[in-house]
């Protein structure tokens, strides 16, 4: 009997493996629409869609660096510091030379200043060349000096002179002492009332610096005319600042030599005021015996081939003499102390010129002297007849007192004008011929005097101490 074959009917429950395709083709669940989500899928709100993108833009290809051998490395890095080395030492042989900051002091000695200590202060703080120090040397003050200067606080070294006779000397000698002779190159003098000019210290320090031979330069002088507090006392300080101008187109005309050093404002070269203490055998530079210490020490300098000149730029504004008795005793003393320095000091270079003004002022007063007597004789016998040719040395007087007061810095028109006028003028110069005249009185009769101490007391101020080396005191 013939087997039958059974149809094989699905089994209840389970679905169908596939559907078919178009194409007869069974196709697996897996890609019907309808299957279910995997395990581990992406959320369909964080799914990123990527599109294909398109462009210019160019990739720079960066080859992969070839790792050099170990012994390349040493070799590079020893020719990198073998290079460094050689350069830094290339650098060292020719670098610029290195500019030496010279180290200066300024010793301002003070006795009874209180009026103008502070704007002397003030105008050394304002220098554009600041010093390295500043040493005001309180030389027996009564009043308000020594309280007045340490108002400056760490910027100003105040000293106090003990038992000290030796006027201005002493107060330098102190500050010599204690503070110039050791770790500075130059010394700036400057005078309780002298007030500079902010450019003043810089160019009297690059003068010293562009001549090694140059021991001294000081700083040229005048006056200012609002000290005086009178019409007199502004019309004596007018004529003084012609008398300096006078004399500072002399020192011009003579290379800027000069034969004085004035205390007023001078740098000083500090190896040669060691060469005047060794030389001379003191304890500081001045000489407490001369009554004009700038001068002597002055001479010193030119003695031992140091040149001595003044400025061609720096200027300093001394303080002028208001009266006619503080200039009277003023210029005593400068006289007296030039007359007794040229008596004891042989003739010679720096003794040349100094004779050569005391000729000068003694022919100026012989010729005003004989005029004065043939006038008076002439109009006592009525013989007198003028003449045109007497006008020209009046007229050239006048010119060459033209010449000084230009030369006077801030002069106005009064200047000029008291120049043309030739009266104040002849009128001083005359002044200056009784001064010169009785002090050459006074040295011949061998009379001492104590010229700080006639100028203190010329000037209203306390004498202090005295000291007089020998003679008598009138």
């Amino acid at each position: 009997m013939a087997a039958t074959k059974t149809p094989k009917t699905a089994t209840p429950g389970r679905k169908r493996a596939g559907a078919r395709g178009k194409l007869g083709r069974t196709r697996r669940q897996s890609h019907t629409p309808d299957r279910p989500a995997r395990r581990f899928a992406r959320p369909a709100g964080a799914r990123t869609e990527t599109k294909p993108t398109t462009g210019t833009d160019l990739v720079v290809y960066t080859p992969p660096v070839p790792r050099a051998p170990l012994g390349r490395k040493i070799a590079d890095r020893a020719a990198q510091l073998y290079y460094s080395a050689a350069l830094a030492l290339h650098r060292l042989q020719n670098r610029p030379p290195r500019t030496k900051t010279a180290k200066t002091v300024v010793v301002v000695p003070a006795h009874n200043e209180q009026d103008s200590i502070g704007r002397t202060i003030q105008a050394l703080l304002a220098q554009t060349r600041r010093p390295d120090r500043i040493v005001v040397v309180a030389d027996n003050c009564t009043d308000k000096t020594v309280q007045i200067a340490r108002r400056f606080g760490r910027r100003v070294t105040v000293v106090e002179t003990v038992g000290n006779k030796d006027r201005k000397v002493g107060a330098l000698a102190t500050a010599w002492r204690q503070y110039v002779a050791y770790g500075y190159d130059y010394m700036l003098g400057v005078d309780a009332d002298t007030v500079l000019a902010p450019h003043t210290l810089e160019d009297l320090e690059r003068e010293l610096e562009a001549n090694p031979k140059v021991g001294g330069v000081m700083a040229r002088y005048t006056f200012d005319t609002s000290y005086g507090s009178t019409k007199w006392a502004r019309l004596l300080i007018r004529l003084q600042r012609m008398e300096f101008a006078a004399w500072t187109l002399d020192m011009l005309h003579r290379r800027r030599n000069t034969y004085v050093l004035g205390g007023q404002a001078t740098l000083f070269r500090i190896s040669a005021l060691h060469e005047v203490v060794d030389g001379e055998r003191r304890v500081s530079p001045w000489d407490p015996e001369a009554q004009v210490e700038d001068m002597e020490l002055t001479w010193a300098l030119t003695a031992r081939g140091w040149e001595t000149k003044v400025s061609s730029s720096a200027r300093a504004f001394a303080g002028p003499m208001v009266t006619l008795k503080s200039l009277w005793a003023q210029r005593r003393k400068w006289d007296e102390g030039m007359i007794r320095l040229l008596l004891g000091t042989k003739l010679g270079l720096a003794t040349a010129y100094p004779w050569r003004m005391q000729l000068k002022m003694a022919l100026n007063g012989v010729t005003r002297l004989l005029f004065l007597v043939l006038l008076t004789v002439s109009l006592a016998v009525h013989a007198f007849e003028w003449s045109w040719i007497w006008i020209a040395p009046p007229v050239l007087g006048a010119l060459l007192n033209v010449k000084h007061a230009r030369k006077v810095p801030g002069r106005t028109r009064l200047d000029i004008v008291l120049a043309l006028s030739l009266v104040a003028v002849e009128l001083y110069l005359v002044f200056r011929l009784c001064v010169w005249a009785t002090s050459w009185a006074t040295v011949i009769m061998g009379i001492r005097r104590d010229g700080w101490a006639r100028q203190y007391k010329a000037e209203g101020l306390p004498q202090g101490q005295t000291r007089i080396a020998q003679g008598e005191v009138v």
